[in-house]
């Protein structure tokens, strides 16, 4: 049953610097934006809409029979991108959850339980889920955002201290990465885009951080299931092959 207080926004836009186009790239027939709709809407947990930069995505979007919603295409982040979309909306959902555009495959239980932490603790603006790492081989990668957050020990959910693209903590026996899916109450999203660039943020270009500086309760979600996004056109393969597609 659809949650009416809720809504999904997918952030689109077309001029990525690392895969031009990259949105609209044909997987298995569809262009990759529609994967990630079609997998939002399968979970038929809110209402979803692409926050798109052009009529090129909003009219391909709309033909597969998606909500799309036309913004500046010069905005700074996907971020302001939904803000911007959600407010054309008569009436605003309680909860905005951000799931990217270029993620195609992610664990569909993930929105949901971002969600739960927020109806649950309502003291919380904004949760993101990340995987526990059990080895290190990984650990210093810098593509690979680590998070330090109270209750990873126990590998529950808490209040998020740090996040990095460095090792941390230092000196573990494990480490938790960062998934950049997110999920808001209102207010908090609000708040976020009218809150300038803080230097922690522009540090270590993690727009999260900016939250945190700003003394806003952020929590880590720990999750399980893989979850894929297409940054440069080598990442297609583990799509292809996670969909089970001969390429």
């Amino acid at each position: 049953m659809k949650n009416n207080s809720a809504a999904i926004f997918i952030p689109a836009r077309l001029n990525s610097s690392r895969f031009p186009r990259k949105v609209l790239e044909p997987i298995n027939g569809k262009p990759l934006i529609i994967h990630v709709l079609e997998r939002a809407k399968k979970l038929n947990l809110c209402e979803c809409y692409v926050a798109c930069c052009c009529d090129e995505i909003k009219e391909v979007v709309e033909n597969y029979g998606g909500k799309a919603i036309l913004t500046d295409p010069d905005l700074p982040s996907g971020t302001d991108r939904i803000f911007t979309a959600l407010e054309t909306l008569n009436q605003k959902p309680q909860y905005i959850i951000n799931l990217q555009g270029d993620n195609p495959i992610f664990e569909e239980s993930i929105p949901e339980k971002l969600l739960d932490v927020l109806i649950n603790n309502p003291k919380v603006d904004m949760a993101t889920p990340v995987v526990r790492h059990d080895s290190l081989e990984s650990f210093g990668y810098d593509h690979l955002v680590k998070v330090i957050f109270n209750g990873m020990e126990a590998n529950i959910p808490g209040k998020a201290i740090y996040f990095s693209r460095s090792s941390i903590p230092n000196g573990a026996e494990f480490f938790y990465s960062h998934i950049g899916i997110y999920a808001y109450r209102y207010e908090a999203l609000k708040k976020f885009v009218d809150l300038p660039q803080s230097f922690l943020e522009k540090t270590e270009r993690l727009e999260q951080l900016r939250l945190i500086e700003a003394d806003m309760n952020v929590w880590a979600v720990p999750v399980e299931g893989i979850t894929l996004s297409v940054d440069v056109r080598e990442d297609l393969k583990a799509v292809y092959e996670a969909l089970g597609i001969q390429k």
